[in-house]
């Protein structure tokens, strides 16, 4: 039981460091009221509800989960309003909107961020701290490279201007974020070690309580925050639905993968430990270098923003492809 319960704590907490620390949205979320038992819930419960999607339809491929994780950012707009509102700290939509939605923040929220940094990564990182193998095409993602070990490392030191960033260049509360957020995963993975990925499944009752709480939650969200967000033209809604009937259609259509365990070679504990003290340390460097960061960060968003477009599109041209023309 404490292994269990260590476990979905682990993966809520990873899917909170990755999604929402790294992204500046949160820093101290663990020493706060509503970081605690609002927005950990809501991260814990998607990754929760979708993963179980993945394993009950045995879709668990890297596509797939990529498909479960534009629904996971299409949570931004009743919840959150920013796709159709932008970022809370802005007035309006970055770049405006088209058919309702945000221009900037959907393609970045939709297309890359929570599908990668709230979901793929969670589960990798979850397997490789449990001890455990990876299912079939995840090692694939982080196999051992010279290019790809270089691509993570420049990544990851762009990436650390978000949170620099989103502290307002604070040294205190960036390191506290990620310091801090760093223990607790360590701490839980101890206690969760040996866990396996489907110790995150429910029984058919546990599932039907964890869809009811994520379904009170959605109410409550789009009721009591920010209502004033809500659009207030039919088009906007429209959007949404459509997105939300795309990802869905990618998910059933994307080309199935294995679940065997992986045998390719990864890279030694040693890399992604010299990765961590990267991010670290680059932290820090643009903490002191805020108009720098500044400039780091707005290239690096528009360019996960143009390679997230990109992907989605690819898949989606696949996916009508097969659809189309099912026996090629």
């Amino acid at each position: 039981m404490i292994q269990k319960t260590s476990a979905i704590l682990l993966i809520g907490c990873l899917s909170m460091l990755f999604g929402e620390v790294l992204a500046g949205s949160s820093r101290a979320w663990f020493l706060d009221v509503w970081g605690l038992f609002v927005t950990l819930p809501l991260y814990l419960g998607h990754v929760l509800l979708l993963w179980m999607v993945a394993a009950k339809t045995e879709k668990t491929s890297l596509v797939q989960l990529y498909c479960l994780g534009m629904i996971f950012g299409l949570y931004e707009a009743f919840l959150t309003k920013v796709l159709w509102a932008g970022y809370w700290d802005q007035q309006n939509a970055g770049f405006g909107k088209f058919a309702g939605i945000s221009m900037l923040e959907f393609p970045m929220l939709v297309f890359f961020w929570h599908p990668v940094m709230s979901f793929i990564l969670p589960i990798i990182a979850f397997q490789k701290l449990t001890g455990k193998k990876l299912i079939a095409d995840h090692e694939q993602l982080i196999a051992k490279g010279r290019w790809r070990g270089i691509a993570l490392l420049i990544l990851v030191a762009l990436l650390s201007s978000f949170l620099a960033s989103g502290a307002q260049f604070d040294v205190v509360s960036a390191n506290l974020a990620f310091g801090g957020s760093l223990i607790i995963v360590l701490v839980l993975r101890l206690a969760a070690r040996g866990a396996t990925i489907q110790s995150l499944l429910f029984d058919r009752f546990g599932n039907l309580v964890l869809a009811a709480l994520m379904a009170i939650g959605y109410v409550a969200w789009t009721m009591l925050v920010l209502p004033q967000n809500l659009p207030t033209d039919a088009q906007s809604y429209v959007s949404i639905a459509i997105a939300y009937l795309v990802a869905i259609f990618m998910f059933l259509t994307a080309q199935p993968k294995t679940n065997n365990e992986a045998k390719t070679e990864g890279f030694p504990t040693r890399y992604w430990v010299g990765l961590v003290a990267i991010y670290w340390v680059t932290l820090n460097v643009w903490l002191v270098v805020p108009d720098i960061s500044t400039s780091v960060l707005s290239i690096t968003y528009l360019a996960l923003c143009g390679a997230g477009a990109l992907f989605a599109g690819t898949l989606l041209a696949g996916s009508i492809r097969r659809f189309v023309y099912p026996n090629r």
